[in-house]
């Protein structure tokens, strides 16, 4: 009973729109940014590097430590020794002598430098290259999702416009199909009129249905890409302007705006080129890391030390302090062969770095050369989708005078608003096309914001 309770209050607060909310881009970019598992796990990586930093630059600072110690002999140490001789020289008299101490404490300070290691240097030139190389890369992810959440934002609305479309058709084609049953009772329509509006009728509604389908599963990776629980009920109030967006860069053709240096300037905006690039300065600094096992290591060290001995007492019996300063040089002579190997294969990972970023500047070129061409052809369609559209609502407005005038037919009107339906559709995905090819460029020019 308390379990259907709880069922029926979810059921009405949900019906009551209280488990729901209003997305436009914005917001719906602010929570993807939020809560998408790809960019928290590139933050993740991020945080990861920068404590490896961390721990590379510990190598290169001093090194202290406190040692302390205290020792309870329960038992006396007795052994012979020499304490004195009879006079004029005779044999010496042996007594038994304590030779600990009851109590016994130690204390110890001691702190070590590496005064030049190239190795350690390296390894942390190279945590710090990798730390950057992740924060390039947390930029490269957030820019990536954020790309797709856009081009997700669109589709998910204009699958909910197809729904709305196709619901209208089908409404339509019902009234359409009831007008031909009451004419053909009333003999004014044959069976035949009767049989044409009920095949439209259905299906029109098996297209519905299959809107409505498209339409959840859209709505699904929508909210999954968000972070949003899927029985939340949401509604997408961002409007689409009618016109396209215009491209910076690009004259309305398509081409290149004279001196405009789009792609030299994306180069560096691109994070995901920027990690290349950074990459190709790691594989340096490895070369580097290479060479410096030929090199010397010299570190210094100081200690202290303080101990104290008591029998009755914790100390005050014998105190005694140290203290030693000592340096250290360390010169590889032979390793087997494995520092040349080391040094070769750094080369060729710089060979391999230098081949994957001019093969990255390469793919960019393409991709813009494929951009342009889409955006031309993305303008061309949207331009001859809105020509269509606005032919066929003359059509179906001609069409429904005419039917009204006597002159037409409700079939004739059913066919008009099927091009007009198509025409809508055609347009929603024309300006959905555009809105895509818009993203993509923001991507490639690294200003997806």
């Amino acid at each position: 009973m308390k379990k259907f309770f709880i069922a029926l209050c979810l059921s009405l607060l949900y019906a009551a729109g209280v488990f729901s909310d209003d997305y436009d881009l914005k917001k719906y970019l602010a929570f993807v940014e939020a809560n998408n598992a790809d960019i928290q796990a590139a933050h993740k990586d991020a945080q990861i590097a920068a404590q490896t930093a961390r721990q590379a630059l510990s190598a290169l600072l001093p090194g202290a430590g406190f040692q302390a110690g205290y020792d309870r002999n329960l038992t006396d140490d007795m052994r012979p020794a020499a304490v004195g001789s009879l006079p004029g020289g005779g044999p010496l008299i042996y007594q038994d002598v304590d030779q600990n101490y009851d109590n016994q404490l130690t204390l110890g300070i001691g702190v070590q430098q590496k005064l030049l290691d190239p190795q350690a240097i390296a390894t942390y030139s190279k945590a710090r290259k990798g730390r950057e190389i992740r924060e390039t890369a947390l930029e490269a992810a957030r820019q990536n999702v954020l790309c797709a959440a856009k081009k997700l934002y669109a589709q998910t609305r204009l699958a909910l416009t197809v729904v709305g479309i196709r619901e209208s058709s089908e409404n339509l084609s019902r009234e359409i199909c009831e007008s031909a049953e009451r004419r053909y009772r009333t003999g004014t329509a044959t069976e035949l009129d009767v049989l044409i509006s009920q095949v439209d009728w259905k299906s029109k509604i098996t297209d519905t249905a299959e809107a409505r389908k498209n339409a959840a599963l859209v709505l699904s990776a929508f909210k999954n890409l968000a972070g949003i629980p899927l029985a939340e009920d949401v509604r997408l109030t961002e409007v689409f302007d009618e016109s396209p967006l215009s491209i910076p860069g690009l004259t309305e053709d398509g081409s290149y705006i004279a001196g405009s240096t789009i792609t030299g300037g994306s180069l560096a905006k691109r994070p995901d080129f920027q990690a290349l690039v950074m990459s190709k300065q790691l594989a340096d600094i490895s070369k580097k890391s290479a060479y410096s096992t030929f090199a010397p290591t010299i570190s210094a060290g100081f200690s202290w030390g303080w101990a104290g001995m008591g029998n009755d007492t914790l100390t005050g019996d014998y105190d005694t302090t140290s203290s030693k300063l000592s340096v250290t040089a360390t010169i590889p002579l032979f390793a087997g062969g494995a520092r040349i190997a080391a040094v070769k294969a750094a080369g060729l990972e710089q060979e391999k770095a230098a081949l994957a970023l001019r093969r990255k500047q390469q793919d960019i070129e393409r991709q813009f050369i494929e951009l342009r061409l889409r955006f031309t052809e993305a303008k061309e369609r949207f331009e001859s989708a809105k020509s269509i559209e606005e032919m066929a609502g003359r059509a179906v407005a001609l069409a429904q005078s005419a039917y009204t005038n006597g002159a037409g037919t409700r079939l004739s009107v059913s066919d008009a608003q099927d091009k007009l339906d198509k025409a809508r559709l055609g347009l929603e995905n024309a300006l959905f096309e555009y809105h895509c090819v818009y993203y993509d460029w923001e991507l490639a020019t690294g200003n997806v914001r």
